[in-house]
């Protein structure tokens, strides 16, 4: 509720031609309704045009995770912006989401590049439907406290997720952790997250300037040279290739990290039987002529329709630096 009406804020002073609002109602409880029905005459209020998504999940696939639902979320909204010609979609993410998320990547061991949390713009994660998506987090310097204290002085009231108390999740749990943590504590997470996250941002520039490097093969998979690996450091190469196997491979999510760790290792190492190819995540690499490290689309299993042509651009997409701006707000 705080990003919508900020949202509408910002584009009267801006002159844009307007905001439109979607809410997602996942279908999983009665209330969620309602709720939707309560924005939708928010925005009805402020002049918003307002859509509901609906999703009917197929519990014969399993009970409804998480994860499955943030999946369900974001292919929906991929496909409400493509039909209403939108670029960019705005998430209302705060600064609580990102120290909270510092704790949950930090107990699952995640390496400095997870721990920087949160970016202030990344693509889409639905593939192929958010193709071309870019989303935006602008509250990511505010806190949920200083958001609340916005809505009330607008007289503007907000629903809370049930959801958001049950210590099931790993994000409840994690929520009330932060709260006991002293305030300058708290801070101090925050610097560290910021300081992390430019360093990330100049990694993923390093790694961003390889894609000039690239040249066609045949068409159908992209080539750069093995001397190109001396121009940056070992976590942009990684990083690289990471977003040229997602690319090739069509993945909608990385590979895991030991699987992608052995096969940068096999490629600094020159492994020979590199020549004849290996395949991760629905990418096939190769070494050719020892000199050139090519990604295609592995050959479809047996049964499979044959892969269409692959979107190249989704790796700049991937690896496009963050505008770390709305940090410092």
């Amino acid at each position: 509720m705080a990003l919508l009406a900020l949202a509408a804020d910002h584009a009267r002073t801006a002159g844009y031609a307007g905001v439109v609002a979607a809410t997602v109602d996942h279908g999983l409880r009665p209330e969620a309704a309602d709720e939707a029905l309560s924005v939708r005459r928010a925005c009805d209020a402020m002049g918003i045009a307002h859509d509901i998504l609906t999703w009917a999940p197929d519990m014969d696939k399993g009970p409804v995770g998480q994860e499955r639902a943030r999946r369900a979320r974001h292919a929906l909204l991929a496909g409400w912006a493509h039909r209403h010609g939108i670029a960019h979609v705005a998430l209302g993410h705060t600064r609580d989401d990102r120290l909270e998320t510092f704790l949950m990547r930090a107990r699952q061991g995640s390496g400095w590049y997870g721990l920087a949390g949160l970016m202030p713009s990344a693509p889409s994660p639905a593939w192929p439907e958010g193709e071309g998506l870019t989303l935006v987090r602008p509250l990511l310097a505010f806190g949920r406290d200083a958001l609340r204290e916005d809505l009330r002085a607008r007289g503007i009231g907000w629903i809370e997720d049930p959801s958001n108390t049950n210590t099931r999740f790993e994000r409840v749990r994690t929520r009330t952790l932060l709260a006991a943590i002293d305030p300058v504590r708290r801070e101090q997470i925050a610097v560290i997250m910021d300081r992390l996250a430019t360093l990330r941002g100049a990694v993923q520039a390093q790694a961003y300037g390889l894609l000039s490097e690239l040249s066609p093969g045949d068409g159908m998979r992209r080539e750069i040279s093995l001397a190109a690996r001396s121009q940056v450091g070992a976590e942009a190469w990684r990083r690289f290739i990471e977003a040229m196997v997602m690319t090739a491979g069509r993945s909608e999510t990385p590979p895991r990290s030991d699987a992608l760790a052995r096969l940068v290792a096999r490629i600094e190492a020159g492994d020979a039987t590199l020549a004849k190819g290996t395949t991760l995540a629905g990418a096939r690499i190769r070494v050719r002529d020892g000199a050139l490290l090519a990604f295609e689309c592995a050959p479809p299993r047996r049964g499979e329709p044959a892969p269409g042509v692959t979107g190249w651009s989704r790796a700049g997409r991937l690896l496009a630096p963050a505008d770390l701006a709305m940090l410092a707000i």
